[in-house]
């Protein structure tokens, strides 16, 4: 199993990158947020994989998160995704935002993706919900608790704790600028919550 990849970005494409590493170039098929947070070629470059062997291919998927990584390895689990469709999800949405779609079952937005059907969307928020936000995946931690230092994470927390359901909580903070501070996502969500009762 190849866990991850360091060496220098030689190309860079609309699916992918090549990342060579002591002389040999490894192509890495990446999401749209993989890539946009990659260096210029030339410069070294960091990537957590997924080495995956089928019937006809072998393919290496990389990602510049551990979260990214771990929730391509949960959307591959639900019948029906494969990692096509998983990187379309993951191109769409960054991990907080996928999270916090998936814990507030709304499925609708999922449907945005390309390639994503209802049907297919709705499947992901049953199989997945329970999943991201309380099982352990990697190395023993949960993706949630991963999160738990980030902006949205502080206040998801602290809608919770202010009686608000995680359920309302998540898709509050799920229509908001996930570049916010935890302060300005807990006044607007807020704000939102107040608005819908």
């Amino acid at each position: 199993m190849i866990y991850s990849l360091q060496g220098i970005l030689a190309e860079k494409e609309s699916s992918g990158a090549v990342v060579v590493c002591n002389g040999v170039g490894y192509y890495v098929f990446c999401s749209a947020n993989t890539l946009s947070n990659l260096p210029e070629l030339g410069k070294e470059v960091f990537l957590y994989t997924v080495f995956s062997v089928k019937e006809n291919a072998v393919e290496l998927d990389g990602f510049s998160t551990e979260e990214e990584r771990d929730l391509f390895k949960l959307l591959c689990t639900v019948n029906g995704v494969g990692p096509k469709l998983a990187f379309s999800i993951l191109s769409t949405y960054i991990p907080d935002r996928l999270i916090l779609l998936i814990g507030s079952s709304d499925s609708t937005a999922l449907t945005s993706c390309p390639g994503v059907g209802s049907r297919i969307a709705q499947r992901i928020v049953v199989e997945l919900k329970d999943k991201v936000v309380g099982l352990n995946i990697g190395e023993g931690t949960s993706i949630v608790s991963t999160k738990s230092s980030s902006s949205i994470g502080e206040a998801l927390e602290a809608l919770v704790s202010l009686g608000f359901s995680n359920s309302e909580a998540s898709k509050a903070l799920s229509s908001l600028d996930t570049g916010m501070s935890s302060e300005e996502l807990i006044t607007n969500a807020l704000r939102l919550l107040a608005s819908r009762k």
